[in-house]
């Protein structure tokens, strides 16, 4: 079953059958225009050209001849030029002024002095658009200048045949382009449904795990991807076949694991005692004196062999953690004395560095917890506090947050980078500092983190390297008023 706030926001799907052939005429349609578009174009700028090109021609053409006329023929000549040909003539001085004038007037002495002086190009006249062209009627420096005036056509020649033609040849392949696309989509609108009901008839048929297949019709895309679904559906059987013989297996070594290390818990612990307490004996000299030497070696095996139960024991829990053995045994909690002890005891090792273990804050600040898991949280962050704090000070500080008891581990070590700051709740992980040692396990803070997170608190680090770092956690503050919140912890926890 999925809940209503996981399913994905649907998208609206467009039925094919519909819009297959609606697509095709758009499209049609669309590429028409812009051949149209694009031919009619290219027809303007080919007419643009041809009245550029005749207007030149006219101009030499017409200023070669009537250069060689008696200045009395020249007018007439120009008139008879421009009606066999509908162009307009005009000679002009290069400052515009109109010598003669076989055209309706329509060009200003400014425009007849831009066009003398650029010899060809488009202007617009009276007559609109036009294109024109000077021809000298002279030697150089020529005084006098014959221009012809063609205009541009308003329509491109051949526009109406090429619309025509366009016209009938998208109708044509437009409509047979749709009825094909209408035939192929109804087609497959058909092999679709049929594919989309029998999958969903797969949910109601009582076979495990997957239902029946789904016969393939046709052999196009359709049946394509009917065989492949047919394919993935063998997959997913044989993965979820190998998938619950592997879980299976899994548990019976998560059984299997549990009771070794039970066996392993007791089998290394009472040695280990034994060795630890018979150090404890030579270190009171009992049995008489001990030399510095005889000392200093039975204190390196008793720190040996409290390091190495210490690491037995958080190997040992971290696998509690992870299989769900480690319960909680919640109760009213007084950080500051929980905190006084835990600093009175790991005084010790600060030995002859000059660094000061101090408490401040407030008092009577209580939370609901599991009073020796918190204090194995604290003595973790306040030996490592020490360990790697070479002088300066620890301090631990107790306080309130809202409904959260707070209490924070700060030193003035040499920092942790961002980088290690993002791995060292990990497990198996270790700071530079640790690393250099070789002691550890890594799971010292990971444990930590899983203890503060099982009681529905939050462990935090804030960190600058060469200024020190401070570990802070909260844990829910006590109520008496309200037993509710304690029902809603264990939940959580």
């Amino acid at each position: 079953m999925v809940l209503p706030h996981l399913r994905s926001p649907r998208r609206r799907a467009w039925p094919l059958l519909p819009l297959a052939p609606a697509v095709v005429l758009v499209l049609g349609l669309a590429v028409a225009f812009a051949i149209g578009l694009f031919g009619v174009s290219n027809l303007a700028t080919a007419s643009d050209e041809h009245a550029a090109a005749r207007a030149e021609l006219l101009a030499s053409a017409l200023g070669a001849r009537i250069g060689q006329l008696p200045s009395d023929e020249r007018l007439e000549a120009m008139q008879r030029a421009a009606r066999k040909t509908g162009a307009e003539f005009i000679v002009a001085t290069r400052e515009g002024d109109v010598k003669l004038d076989a055209s309706l007037g329509t060009a200003n002495r400014g425009t007849l002095r831009r066009v003398v002086g650029e010899h060809a190009g488009e202007a617009v006249t009276g007559l609109g658009r036009v294109r024109f062209a000077s021809q000298p009627l002279d030697a150089p420096p020529s005084t006098l200048f014959l221009v012809a005036f063609v205009r541009e056509p308003s329509a491109p020649e051949g526009a109406p045949a090429l619309l025509r033609a366009l016209i009938a040849l998208t109708t044509l392949l437009v409509g047979v382009a749709a009825a094909v696309a209408y035939a192929v989509s109804r087609d497959a609108n058909k092999d679709v449904d049929f594919v989309g009901e029998r999958v969903r008839g797969m949910v109601h048929v009582r076979s495990e795990p997957t239902g029946e297949s789904v016969p393939v019709r046709t052999m196009d895309e359709v049946g394509g991807l009917t065989v492949a679904f047919n394919a993935l559906v063998g997959r997913f059987v044989a993965a979820q076949s190998s998938y619950e013989s592997d879980l299976e297996r899994v548990r019976a070594a998560d059984r299997d694991r549990a009771g070794f290390l039970a066996a392993v818990s007791h089998e290394l612990r009472s040695p280990l005692n034994a060795i630890l307490g018979f150090a404890d004996i030579l270190m009171t000299e009992v049995d008489g004196p001990l030399t510095p030497e005889a000392r200093e070696e039975v204190e390196q095996i008793r720190g040996s062999g409290k390091h190495l139960l210490d690491l037995i024991n958080d190997i040992l829990e971290f696998s509690a953690m992870e299989s769900g053995q480690l319960k909680l045994s919640r109760s009213r909690v007084d950080l500051a004395a929980l905190a006084w002890e835990v600093v009175r005891e790991a005084a010790g090792l600060v030995g002859a560095r000059p660094v000061a273990v101090r408490i401040e804050g407030e008092e009577g600040v209580l939370a609901r917890a599991d009073p020796r898991r918190v204090r194995q949280v604290l003595t973790n962050l306040v030996g490592n506090a020490i360990k790697f704090t070479l002088h300066g000070e620890v301090v631990v500080d107790v306080g309130r947050e809202g409904r959260f008891a707070r209490i924070s581990v700060h030193d003035t070590g040499p920092g942790i980078s961002p980088q290690e700051r993002a791995v060292i709740f990990e497990e198996y992980k270790q700071s530079t500092e640790e690393r250099a040692r070789r002691r550890g396990t890594g799971l010292g803070l990971a444990i930590a983190r899983r203890l503060v997170l099982m009681h529905g608190g939050k462990i935090e680090v804030d960190s600058e390297v060469g200024r020190g770092s401070t570990f802070k956690v909260t844990l829910p503050a006590w109520d008496d008023a309200s037993d509710a919140n304690q029902k809603i912890w264990e939940k959580r926890a």
